[in-house]
């Protein structure tokens, strides 16, 4: 069986056309994969930003699980691997610097293609020369970086282009019937500057450079924004959403209706809410509450459906290997959802969201940094710290008012879960992944760094 898994950056629930009830402008291309198969209203993810959220997606663990989410150790077995044991033909295509293959992720693929990595070698080489020498900040290195950009079409330049879509197009065309195809599409990742066609579409008039430096200084400095701006950048936002739809309407081209799909964000993005724009470390539901579209074999489809039960990220390589007919291995967590995608009843979880890193240290564990979220779709419970606190989500779903150690019947499956969860995590076994300059560099450009 053909398999597609796209998982859309930064991208969050609120911003699903396809969505019960949403505002959001609309996705054309994912309405009409909903309209065949089953969106998941509560579909959770473990991490708020990408290389914390991954390693739940692609291998059915939490975030701080075998070591955590530096690197992903030899002996975390990703869906990649056993779909590859079982035969399958494994494409992976992603423009993000944190799925890079020194993070583990390209294991089980026959091809792997970071689109954002630069491909030449001779300019790769300069490039790391003029950073020795000079260091990222010295103005020769940043009048060099024009040439660079001209001359290898780094990831900025590759955002605005099919370069993913192209590969994933070329991949699902060459596939044979037993295959697995992953793309990460960048979009609506920041900066938020989609082609113009998508800009004017929301009735943003400011040009590629000035919506990228406008969304850029509301991720540093979210408080200097004007009312107007604000509105900006939302706006822009929901266009890169729309540029997302239109790639992903692309790559759906070459998929047949005896394939199986799955669309989801590796995570979510707050657009101002409790003082942020982005994906810093939190856990708010503006960063882990994400789309989820599975479209099964057209003989397979009970849909369309609605399913409201809460799932979670690391039920997904579950499922696919369920549809594949490929027993899942002992360290997977999650559970299938292919009964829910048949209509039937599903238990519902509580799902755990984790992070242990900082602002000032993106991707690195930071033990001192440890959050644990606990989440239903009524109640949150987080704990940070010495702190320890309550979200009632159908009275608060802005979570602005945390409850401190809250009580009650409602709260007793979370505080279990939560204990569980703490008592599980160990640190002792965490691999770092090394970064060498460029990969730096393209972290610089997303806005991870200062």
């Amino acid at each position: 069986m053909k398999t597609l898994l796209i998982t859309v950056d930064a991208w969050r629930a609120s911003h699903a056309s396809f969505m019960p009830n949403s505002t959001a402008s609309r996705t054309p291309a994912l309405e009409s994969l909903a309209e065949r198969g089953a969106v998941f209203t509560q579909a959770v993810s473990h991490g708020p930003a990408t290389p914390y959220a991954f390693p739940a997606l692609l291998t059915s663990t939490y975030p701080l699980d075998f070591g955590g989410y530096e690197r992903i150790r030899a002996d975390r077995t990703l869906l990649s691997e056993r779909l590859a044991d079982a035969g399958y033909s494994c494409s992976g295509i992603h423009a993000n610097p944190w799925l890079g293959e020194r993070y583990g992720y390209a294991r089980g693929y026959e091809t792997y293609r970071d689109v954002g990595a630069f491909s030449s070698p001779t300019l790769d080489s300069a490039r790391e020369f003029l950073i020795n020498r000079f260091g990222l900040d010295h103005p020769v290195y940043r009048a060099a970086q024009y040439l660079f950009r001209f001359g290898s079409a780094p990831l900025y330049r590759l955002r605005g282009g099919a370069d993913e879509v192209s590969l994933a197009r070329r991949a699902l065309a060459d596939a044979p019937a037993d295959s697995f195809v992953w793309v990460h599409l960048l979009d609506p990742h920041a900066p938020y500057a989609p082609p113009k066609r998508h800009r004017e579409a929301v009735g943003v008039r400011l040009g590629r450079s000035s919506a990228t430096q406008l969304t850029t200084r509301a991720q540093h400095s979210p408080d200097s924004l004007s009312e107007r701006e604000r509105e900006s950048v939302h706006r822009l936002y929901d266009a890169s959403v729309r540029h997302a739809d239109e790639r992903v309407g692309a790559i759906l081209s070459e998929v047949g209706d005896d394939a199986l799909v799955v669309v989801t964000a590796d995570h979510g993005e707050a657009l101002f809410e409790h003082g942020q724009v982005g994906h810093e470390p939190a856990l708010y539901d503006e960063l882990v509450h994400v789309p989820l579209l599975v479209r099964p074999p057209a003989s397979e489809l009970a849909g369309p459906l609605v399913v409201d039960t809460q799932v979670r990220h690391v039920d997904i390589a579950p499922t696919v290997l369920d549809y594949a007919g490929v027993d899942a291995p002992p360290s997977f967590g999650g559970k299938s959802l292919r009964p829910a995608i048949e209509g039937r009843a599903i238990p519902e979880p509580p799902a755990v969201t984790e992070v242990a890193s900082t602002r000032q240290t993106p991707g690195r564990i930071d033990e001192s940094a440890l959050q644990i979220g606990v989440r239903l779709p009524t109640h949150k419970l987080v704990s940070r710290g010495d702190e320890l606190y309550g979200f009632d989500l159908q009275a608060d779903p802005g979570e602005l008012a945390p409850i401190p150690n809250p009580e009650g019947a409602d709260w007793r499956p979370l505080y279990r879960q939560l204990r569980e969860r703490r008592d599980a995590i160990d640190f002792t076994g965490t691999v770092a992944a090394e970064r060498d300059a460029t990969v730096e560099e393209r972290l610089r450009e997303l806005g991870y760094l200062d």
